[in-house]
Order: structure tokens, then sequence, then C-alpha cells
């Protein structure tokens, strides 16, 4: 009997006849008569763990730091779900210094495109502390965009790619290429869609044949983010499979779905599918994740200030028009389906003219705030032009003004004017400000529009509660327009919010 693997599947010729699987949950049945190609791809794809190293993190490190650099450093696959402001940055730059005692080759960072500037400052700043000398920390390299790829050093100790660059066959040829021993991935949940290109690239053939992906170079692979699950457990199936498929029991999508998504039928018309946008067994998977691969650090644990959310309720500035298309609509809403994906047709185009509509009273809130409190306020919204109608409407206050678009030097300049207090006010849209970046002079976070996705409220609010903030508590204000669309789908997605704590905690 033997095991062989070839184009992605595993054969097992027993003698009598040649049997195939893609799955390596059967295959593993088998392990004992595999191959050394076959065993090579079981050591690849399985998550392995290590001695604990000889020597200890720098005692520089808070704890929960010191304890999740040990996660990384014990296993060649792990996910550091600690809250924002835990610290996550600090703890893969260590953790990659370390293991450069151990194995050779390149770190690789992917990252969000805003953050490719904040990495590079901090892997400066902790390299100084970690005595690697100024060689290394300044050779640094960060992935360029196509029309400047002769410039890119791929010879570089450390490389920052951009997450949108993974998938130009420039950049994902040369990584192949590369002998890495230590990939972080920055705000893994963007990487939760199986079926996008860059999660393809990142983690191979997910759910499909057995093809490696970039993690799988590295002696070590570490996935940071402080929401790792949006809104629903599938968002777990992709990062799970390609990281430590044991996890979830090497389950496939749909055995995933009915076990922890309480999938069902639905119909779309004549169409019969499946959804899997809801939550079961919770308790179960968040003990088995727990196990061996995702370490949590829950915001309780970090003594970062209070937030504390209010609803603010404005004046109903809702045309004829909008009620009258809420009406007939709202109504079909189900609270599973509410997320960002949901925001699209009239749904979108009623929620920009709400958030629209709001601006004035926003405009005035804000600026008594800002004239008789002396406050230092962050401000978000989800719409480019509510932004714009805020800072046009703020303009007597000189507020900094964060978009997508904003330029990454420009981006860290408005930043160092709010925290040494040269302004008082940055404006932002929520995708482009609502991560990565310390803020904690603001004293105030408001919300003149919301993510339908709360995870990425909170990580909008936590810009201001964190370490080294000057108060006890930070105030989150929700802007809401009474009986409308606005107030229900908040109602709602603060309630949907109790499921992902069941599962991350």
């Amino acid at each position: 009997m033997r095991l062989t693997f070839k184009d992605g599947v595993f054969n097992l010729d027993d003698g009598l006849k040649n049997r195939q699987t893609l799955s390596l949950k059967a295959a593993l049945r088998f392990r004992p008569y595999a191959d050394k190609i076959a065993e090579r791809v079981f050591n690849r794809t399985i998550c392995r763990e290590y001695s604990v190293p000889s020597y200890a993190p720098p005692s520089f490190l808070d704890f929960h730091q010191m304890e999740g650099v040990y996660w990384i450093l014990t296993r060649s696959r792990s996910y550091l779900a600690h809250a924002p402001g835990a610290g996550k940055t600090a703890q893969a730059i260590v953790a990659a210094y370390m293991s450069g005692s151990i194995v050779e080759g390149t770190v690789l960072y992917i990252v969000p495109p805003s953050l490719c500037l904040n990495w590079v400052r901090e892997i400066q700043k902790w390299s100084k502390r970690l005595d690697w000398g100024p060689g290394v920390a300044k050779n640094i390299c960060i992935v360029p965009g196509s029309e400047r790829q002769a410039d890119m050093n791929w010879e570089a100790d450390v490389i920052i790619c951009p997450d949108s660059m993974l998938t130009k066959p420039w950049v994902y040829a040369a990584l192949e290429k590369l002998k890495i021993r230590f990939v972080a991935v920055d705000e893994a949940s963007r990487f939760k869609d199986p079926t996008a290109e860059r999660t393809k690239a990142l983690f191979g053939g997910v759910g499909d044949r057995v093809y490696y992906g970039l993690v799988q170079k590295a002696r070590h692979a570490v996935l940071l983010d402080g929401s790792p699950m949006p809104n629903r457990p599938m968002e777990l199936w992709a990062p799970c499979t390609a990281m430590d498929p044991a996890s979830i029991e090497f389950l496939g999508m749909h055995e995933f779905g009915v076990k922890y998504c309480n999938a069902h039928f639905i119909a779309d018309g004549y169409k019969l599918d499946w959804d899997y946008k809801g939550a079961s067994n919770q308790e179960q998977l968040k003990r088995r994740l727990r196990k061996r691969f995702m370490h949590v650090v829950p915001e309780e644990a970090l003594g970062h200030p209070e937030r504390k959310r209010s609803m603010l309720f404005m004046d109903d500035v809702r045309t004829k028009e909008i009620k009258s298309w809420e009406q007939a609509n709202v109504g079909k809403f189900r609270l599973t389906d509410i997320d960002e994906n949901l925001s699209q047709g009239s749904i979108a185009t009623i929620r920009q003219e709400i958030g629209l509509k709001k601006v004035p009273w926003v405009v005035a809130y804000i600026r008594e705030r800002h004239e008789s409190k002396n406050e230092f306020l962050l401000v978000f919204a989800w719409h480019r032009a509510v932004v714009g109608a805020l800072a046009n409407g703020l303009r007597a206050f000189r507020p900094g003004v964060v978009l997508g678009g904003t330029r990454p030097e420009e981006r860290e300049s408005i930043f160092r004017a709010f925290q040494t207090g040269r302004t008082r006010l940055i404006i932002g849209n929520i995708s482009a400000m609502g991560r990565g970046h310390n803020l904690q002079r603001a004293k105030r976070v408001v919300f003149a529009e919301y993510s339908w996705t709360d995870e990425l409220n909170k990580q909008a609010e936590k810009r201001a509660s964190r370490k080294g903030a000057s108060s006890e508590l930070v105030r989150c204000d929700y802007i809401v327009v009474p009986n409308s669309m606005d107030e229900i789908i908040l109602n709602s997605v603060f309630t949907k919010a109790k499921n992902v704590k069941r599962v991350i905690g």
C-alpha cells in the first residue's frame, strides 16, 4: 500500500485499485503509507508545534504580549485575535526577530496599503529596542506600485507588501522564489472570502486541491486581527482551513456551515440555495479555535479606557420619498443579512441620502462640543460625500480629513498634528481611518454614519481607547434619525455583535 501526491490529488495504491481524494482528512488515515512527497504536503499543510525557545521575549513587553510571542514561536501557524490596542504589531516584530536565531530567510509583512508606513515606523522603533543594529533596521522595503517595480529590492531583510499587490503576477512570482522564514498578515479578516484572488494567493487552494500559498512557505505564519470574525462564523473557515485545518476537524465549507453556521435552505424564486449566515455550536467552536491555533486577548484584559456607546437622536430629516421607500423595503431585511454586502443598489442610495441629511445636525453638534468643551474629537462617516460635507461645514476648525485616497505621508502628518495638539478634530471614513493608528488623545468619537458590520465600528472606537490615553472613559456617540432605517439597522447591528463575542470572546 502506498499513498502518493501529484497535481494536488492524493492517490492510494492498495495493490487492487487506485483511489483518489482531494480530502486531507481522508488522506490522513493512510499517512503511515505516504511517500516522501505526500509527507511533505502534510508537513507544509498541517500546523506543526515547536519546542519553547530557550530564551525569553524582552521584558519590556506586557505579559500578554510575551504570551503572544511564545504562541507564535511554538507553532508553524497561529492567529493573534487580540483586541485593538493590544500591541499585535510589536508581537509580530519581536517574534520575527527571535525567529532569526532559528532559521534564515526573509521576513514578510502583508498589510493594508494605508498601514505600510506605520509598519515601517514600528519596525524601526522596535528594532532599536531589540538591538537589531542599524543595517537591518534600515533594510526594509515596501513593495511599490507596478509602474515602479524596477525600484523593488527583493533582497531586503524585511519586505512589507500591501495586500492589494499580492495578486500582481510580478509580485507573487518574486515572493514565491524567496526563502521566507516569517510571514505576518495584518488585518487578516480581509482574507475571509475563499474565492477572492488575494485569499488564494495567500492561503493557496483553500477548499479545493492542496496547493501552496505564501503562508505554507514560512517556518512561522501568523494572522493578526482584532476582529477575526466581523459578522459570522463562516468568515473563519478559509483561514482555519489553510492554517490549521485540525482546529475545525478538517471540515469542508458545507460541513462547517452545517455544524457551526446553522446552515439551511433558502428559496430565491425557483432556486434553492444554502444559507451559511447563521451561528450554531458557538461554545464548541470557541474551544476548538483556542486549543492550539487562536490566541485571544479580550479588551477587558488590557486596562484601556472604557468605551461608552450612546445613541443621540436628532430631528427626523427624512423626505417623503425616503419614508415611502423604507416603508416598502425595510421590513424585508433579515438580521443575519445585515452587513456591508447588503448595502447595494437602492439601499446604498437611500443610506447615503440619509447620511447627507444628517450633516447639518452633526455639524452643529460637533461645533458645540468643540467650542464649549474644548474636546479632541474623531468623527467617522461611511460615505466620502458625507465626509466632504462634514469637512466643509466644519472648515473653520481646520480639521484633518482622511479618505481612502489620502497619501500615507499626509495621513501620518494629520495624525501627528492631532496627537501633538495642533488640531483637535479629524474627520474620516471608517474604512480609511478605522484601523491601525493610535489616536488616544481623542476624548469622544462621533459617528455621523456607522458601518453595518459592528466590528468595524469597534475598531474605529478603539482608535481613541488605547494604552496611554489621558482619559478613563471614551464616549462614542452614534447620531441616529429616529424611527428610520438608520435606527432599525443600528439596533440590529448591536444585537448581532453578541454572536461574534460568543465565538471570539
